[in-house]
């Protein structure tokens, strides 16, 4: 408020823009009033966030400088003087020139990160994924060579890390863009720029399994989604699934691999090759009394088949013939064994016609003996 009554002595423009102001100011007190586009008598000043604007204006509070960031603009934070992380704040963005504000963000968890040697609240830091992101950061995200800005707005991304408002920098100031603000608030933190490639990349995850890149190129201004990938260790196999999403003409196009990985968790039940592809075929699980899984692996360790996966699949052993087997589609696959469960043969059953596959000459890991008692043990 003080800075305000300040800065009307300057010029009769700003006296009209800080009157304005100071009465907005009353009637945020008086009504709560969180997001909102907010009108004076010199202009539109836009506001965006959300806070308890009441509790904020009646709360011991420390103002702060921004770090120099631009030749035309300034900025200060005004923040809650309370020893939290999180604490309610209002970041104020002017031209430098006229003394004019022209954004206003607010929140009841901004953040207080500043320069020891200067004491001003530093800027333009973004230490993705999950480094130290400052509350605003001044950079061309559109590639029109203008820079734009994007201010800290809360907590709001994923795992409560930080959220941003994006505003396009324009001829003479700048505009709110929806687009870049909802990529900086779906995601984990702010989206990352590569100015060489000219594309911006955004990042989400859910736990420790399931991560989810997507990049975008911009056309006309706008963020235009271009491949998303998505990989996935929730599934009952705890093999990684990735599906990639290509934009082809408009139209998103999915393809949809599983990875063979190393794990000393996992329990290797069966393993054997096939001739003459050296194909790997293993049988495994990742614990006691966990599901049986069936993987056929190729040499660049990519599952081409993976069993179960739908509800209601199950492998099956019959003991009398040394056999297991499982069904998906109009396909039977059956490994036959010997009565000491070493496998023997392979066979793939297509509507009534079988093919044998050869195993290569080389002794097998495991045995099919280890798969029933696991399978028994599953039940």
């Amino acid at each position: 408020m003080a800075h305000y009554q300040r800065s009307c002595v300057l010029h009769l423009s700003i006296v009209q823009r800080c009157a304005s102001r100071l009465g907005l100011q009353a009637l945020w007190v008086l009504l709560g009033l969180a997001s909102s586009t907010l009108v004076s008598a010199a202009g539109a000043l836009p506001t965006y966030g959300e806070m308890d604007a009441a509790g904020f204006a009646g709360a011991p509070r420390e103002s702060y400088t921004l770090q120099d960031f631009s030749d035309k603009y300034r900025a200060t934070l005004d923040i809650s003087a309370k020893d939290d992380v999180f604490r309610p704040g209002v970041i104020n963005v002017y031209d430098k020139a006229s003394g004019a504000a022209l954004i206003r963000v607010q929140s009841d968890e901004l953040v207080l990160g500043t320069d020891p040697k200067t004491g001003k609240v530093k800027t333009n830091v973004h230490e993705l994924p999950y480094g130290e992101q400052s509350v605003l950061i001044y950079q061309d995200f559109n590639f029109d060579g203008i820079k734009d800005l994007a201010l800290m707005d809360g907590q709001n991304s994923c795992y409560h890390g930080p959220s941003y408002q994006v505003f396009l920098g324009t001829a003479d100031g700048f505009r709110h863009s929806d687009s870049f603000t909802q990529l900086a608030q779906n995601n984990c933190g702010l989206f990352s720029v590569d100015e060489k490639t000219r594309k911006i990349e955004t990042m989400t995850k859910d736990g420790c399994c399931w991560h989810q890149t997507s990049t975008y190129s911009i056309r006309n201004g706008e963020p235009v989604l271009e491949t998303q990938t998505v990989l996935d260790h929730t599934g009952g196999s705890g093999l990684p699934t990735e599906t990639v999403s290509r934009n082809q003409n408009g139209k998103m196009t999915r393809t949809t691999s599983i990875a063979w990985e190393e794990d000393e968790s996992r329990e290797i039940l069966l393993s054997f090759r096939l001739a003459p592809s050296g194909k790997r075929i293993v049988l495994f699980r990742s614990g006691d009394a966990s599901p049986v899984f069936y993987a056929a692996v190729d040499s660049k360790n990519q599952v081409g088949l993976l069993f179960p996966q739908a509800e209601g699949e199950q492998l099956k052993y019959d003991a009398a013939s040394h056999v297991l087997s499982f069904v998906r589609g109009d396909t039977v696959y059956r490994i036959v064994g010997d009565a000491k469960g070493a496998p023997t043969a392979m066979q793939v059953v297509v509507r009534g016609k079988t093919t044998e596959l050869k195993l290569l000459a080389e002794p097998a890991q495991g045995s099919l003996n280890k798969v029933a008692d696991a399978l028994k043990a599953a039940h």
